[in-house]
């Protein structure tokens, strides 16, 4: 049998089902989501320093945003924050192929930024024209007043809205129960490194653990197909630690019997242990 949210493979006449890592993963997906959606669509502007769920997102972004499965989407959140910087409305499919090279079509990941309401679209002449929409270019709205903003801020900021089309992407999976429901996603594809690496870091921190292990997340993330070439990237952007631009999760390593031990930034602690009461009185609900 082979968990069709994260490839956990194990012995038993089912095809395919739903694991109980993933099965407690995806109630924390769901909260997380519901919070951040009501957040960025009644907030006036989009800070970055202010709300403990919003600096959650540009972290866990970063974490991925290196995979192919991902990288997409956080190069069009990176283009989305410089024009909405600059003040710019529309971005042409010329533009896209300038500054993203894939060889996916346009068509499923513009479709996940329609869903979102950051962007609408229109055909001029056999492209695509990208609009951005009032949801998108709140959070540049008030560094068009004349604040400051700096190069580690607009970086935040694209992480941050990364962070948001991923976590719109954990949300799709949760509702994944058979091989068919597979259509329903970006691609046809589960997201499985951005899935597993945040049911790991999320679900450990979640249920109160204050460090994990290297080997801990290695075995975990191998026993789901994740390669081994993958875990040695995640492992090295874990060790970037820069709250100013990159990821702020970890806030310490040691070495222990040559093994690191990565301990959680306190923020990390205060919002899961807030995040766990809200799940549990949506589940009560």
């Amino acid at each position: 049998m082979k968990c069709i949210r994260c490839g956990l493979v194990k012995s038993g006449l089912q095809k395919f089902f739903v694991c109980p890592d993933c099965t407690n993963f995806s109630p924390l997906v769901e909260t997380i989501y519901r919070e951040v959606e009501d957040i960025i669509n009644t907030s006036e502007v989009i800070d970055p320093t202010t709300s403990p769920i919003l600096r959650l997102l540009a972290d866990s972004s970063f974490i991925v945003a290196q995979n192919p499965q991902t990288t997409i989407y956080h190069r069009i959140c990176e283009i989305l924050v410089a024009r909405a910087l600059q003040d710019t409305n529309e971005i042409t499919e010329e533009d896209l192929n300038r500054s993203i090279r894939t060889t996916r079509s346009w068509s499923d990941a513009i479709k996940v930024f329609e869903d979102l309401k950051l962007i609408e679209t229109r055909h001029d002449e056999f492209r695509w024209v990208i609009i951005l929409t009032n949801k998108a270019k709140k959070f540049a709205q008030q560094y068009l007043r004349g604040e400051p903003l700096t190069r580690q801020t607009e970086t935040r900021l694209a992480h941050i809205y990364g962070g948001y089309v991923l976590l719109h992407l954990l949300y799709l999976v949760t509702s994944i129960h058979e091989y068919e429901d597979l259509k329903s996603l970006p691609y046809s594809q589960r997201p499985r490194t951005l899935w597993n690496t945040l049911m790991f870091l999320w679900l450990t921190a979640f249920d109160g653990s204050e460090e994990f292990n290297e080997e801990e997340m290695r075995k975990f993330l191998a026993r789901r197909g994740i390669a081994s070439t993958t875990w040695g990237r995640i492992k090295r952007q874990l060790q970037t630690i820069d709250s100013r631009s990159v990821q702020s999760i970890i806030k310490n390593m040691m070495f222990d019997e040559g093994k690191v031990i990565f301990t959680f930034d306190d923020y990390i602690m205060v919002e899961m242990d807030r995040v766990r009461e809200l799940t549990r009185d949506r589940m009560r609900a």
